[in-house]
């Protein structure tokens, strides 16, 4: 006669172990500084003048209320659009380029072409920053000394109105490498029997591309659109090296707002509650990347 054992405990206390360490991970280091933030952004807190009283929506109704600060939030979404459209834009049509290249004269010269396209890779974004500050110098600066040989004057151009701009320009320039690498593996990797049935069809360049290439490119083009707009929004390197968000306030975005308002004007209630306002878009990105991602679901 066989005696039933118990059953062991061991492996479920294991188990349960090892589902409590990520939950204990988002809870220390994502539920509880969420917490802290909003309870923060409802609170008027300023430790150096020893003030910390309740206020509610104050903050936010200070926030909406300042033409500086919504100008701060379309600059974020000006920053974001433009940065992240021609960064895509030039990644699509490098990767083309590069395969069209190793088709017709070999993979020596498409490589590189890839070897100088990845070049900015290699500088970290707060070595760039400084290297593109020093390109825009009124008196040293490469850009300058180009257009005095040319027989114009020079110009101060971190302490323009182009401030901004140039700052998206070098960002564009810093990121465009990211998306090329992704969107370049993407089309090597595409099959080539519809593309060659495109063709046989009489399909043209554009033909095959839009209705052949492109439909095949969407998940990956929305995998790579989803992280580049993320990480676009939450810029700050190249904003604060090069410009410091001036002139002014000309090229401030809520994130350099944010880190002002709490570090150099101390009203950390203040900065919280633009912090709570900076987290609303990338939720929405998610949330719209994984309703995309559920659609392209069989």
């Amino acid at each position: 006669m066989r005696i039933a054992r118990a059953p062991r405990r061991d492996g479920t206390r294991l188990g349960w172990a090892l589902l409590a360490l990520p939950f204990a991970y988002l809870a220390v280091f994502y539920a509880y500084p969420l917490f802290k933030v909003v309870a923060l952004s409802l609170r008027d807190f300023e430790p150096a003048y020893g003030t910390d009283d309740f206020i509610g929506l104050e903050n936010y109704r200070e926030i909406f209320g300042d033409p500086r600060s919504r100008a701060h939030i379309l600059r974020t979404f000006l920053y974001t659009g433009v940065c992240v459209s021609a960064s895509f834009a030039l990644g699509l049509g490098f990767a083309m380029l590069t395969v069209a290249i190793a088709r017709n004269f070999g993979e020596r010269w498409a490589r590189a072409l890839r070897q100088v396209i990845i070049l900015p890779m290699i500088f970290i974004p707060a070595a760039a920053g400084v290297m593109w500050s020093f390109a825009y110098t009124e008196h040293y600066g490469w850009m300058n000394h180009l257009i005095s040989l040319l027989g114009f004057r020079t110009h101060p151009w971190l302490v323009s109105d182009a401030a901004f701009y140039l700052v998206m320009l070098t960002d564009v320039w810093g990121w465009t490498p990211f998306l090329y690498l992704i969107l370049l593996a993407a089309l090597q990797g595409l099959p080539p029997e519809p593309i060659e049935a495109a063709r046989i069809d009489g399909a043209n360049a554009w033909q095959t591309f839009r209705h052949v290439v492109l439909p095949m490119l969407k998940p990956v083009i929305v995998v790579a659109l989803t992280i580049k707009t993320l990480d676009t929004y939450r810029a700050f390197d190249y904003l604060w090296i090069m410009t410091k968000g001036g002139p002014g306030t000309s090229s401030t975005t809520l994130n350099l707002a944010t880190y002002k308002t709490a570090f150099m004007d101390l009203q950390f209630g203040k900065a919280s509650a633009y912090g709570v306002i900076t987290m609303i878009f990338p939720v929405l990105v998610v949330l719209l990347f994984l309703a995309l991602r559920r659609r392209q679901t069989p």
